[in-house]
């Protein structure tokens, strides 16, 4: 070998394994990098969000919170066929995008995956595997939303009402847990959905739906109308009307005439394509307490059973509702307003699987 080649082959080889390092580098970016979703994918849908979030439908699959394991995230088909646990968790506000599932834990005792701290409450991603399970932000929440490439929450702050620092904040942060932001000072519930908005019933001042812009932060009043847990489907507002007892009411959602679709006080509701599943209060000691069903044009108004249910959730083909103050069992009836209810048995048969 001449001493020419020599040089050049002292040279060249630094050069080369410097160009593989930055090479490997940028591939193991891309590879752990967060796919885009569409800017207007909503992760799940408001009514199931309001009521906890513990069930999530994506690309023909559930992703469900176990309750017969801690909370666990498992997975199944529509049908309750092919179950299987996803990672261990104790988990709340299910979203879901691509090969991705983002939720909230109130603890993280007993906590699979990578990423956990001494205190690990907080939001959560994990991968459809379980096997990248990290966390992204160690907050306290009680509210968490997806849409598009960034997650929207309620975050709790240590401080006072006389310091500067709010109680409760809205924010947000993209996917991968970088750039949060704080949107709003107000302890809002996060669910509903406009394209790439998301709208909002205020709860400190006016109740009034109002409009968020996530890309440029303007924030606009939408209905003038006091309203909690409003839910978009096609042209309208279906809401909870705090000017009237808390009753059962939809809205054009660029305003109109408000409908009344169920009248009395009402806890909560549920919305999937034309039925809604909603839990009364009782107005006195000698009236029950009811969990009903009502059609989204104020149709079909029937009693499901009597007494006080919680979380309700609904999917393409099942609502899941478990008694008041209680997490077990869970309930399902097939959605579309008929069929008997039953015990969500594949739940717990599930755990026991080897």
């Amino acid at each position: 070998m001449n001493k020419k080649l020599k040089n050049a082959l002292v040279v060249l080889i630094p050069v080369m394994i410097i160009l593989f390092i930055i090479l490997g580098s940028y591939i193991s970016k891309k590879i752990k990098a967060i796919p885009d979703n569409p800017a207007d994918l909503a992760g799940n849908t408001a009514g199931n969000l309001y009521n906890g979030g513990t069930f999530c439908e994506q690309d023909g699959k559930v992703y469900f919170a176990n309750p017969y394991d801690g909370g666990s995230i498992y997975a199944m088909d529509p049908d309750h066929s092919h179950i299987h646990k996803v990672v261990t968790a104790n988990a709340s506000f299910i979203n879901t995008a691509g090969k991705y599932v983002y939720y909230y834990s109130a603890s993280s005792a007993g906590q699979s995956g990578l990423g956990y701290i001494r205190d690990g409450r907080g939001i959560y991603r994990t991968d459809l595997s379980g096997k990248r399970n990290i966390i992204l932000n160690n907050i306290t929440s009680d509210s968490l939303m997806l849409l598009g490439n960034r997650l929207y929450y309620t975050k709790f702050s240590e401080g006072s009402t006389k310091s500067d620092t709010p109680l409760v904040t809205f924010n947000s942060m993209g996917t991968d847990g970088k750039g949060e932001t704080v949107l709003l000072k107000d302890q809002i519930k996060a669910g509903a959905g406009l394209g790439t908005d998301i709208c909002f019933a205020a709860m400190t001042g006016d109740h009034y739906m109002y409009r968020l812009e996530p890309a440029s932060g303007s924030i606009s009043r939408a209905l003038e109308i006091n309203m909690y847990e409003p839910v978009i489907s096609g042209e309208y507002v279906y809401y909870l009307d705090m000017d009237d007892n808390m009753s059962l009411k939809r809205c054009p959602l660029y305003g109109g005439v408000p409908s009344l679709l169920a009248a009395g006080r009402i806890e909560t509701f549920n919305l999937y394509g034309d039925h809604i599943y909603y839990q009364t209060i009782a107005a006195d000691k000698n009236s029950p307490y009811e969990f009903r069903h009502v059609r989204t044009d104020g149709s079909d108004d029937s009693l499901i059973k009597e007494g006080v249910v919680s979380g309700i959730q609904i999917t393409s083909a099942y609502v899941y509702f478990k008694d008041f103050n209680t997490d077990m069992p869970i309930y399902c009836f097939p959605s579309g307003g008929g069929g008997n209810i039953s015990v969500f048995s594949e739940a717990s048969d599930a755990v026991t699987l080897p």
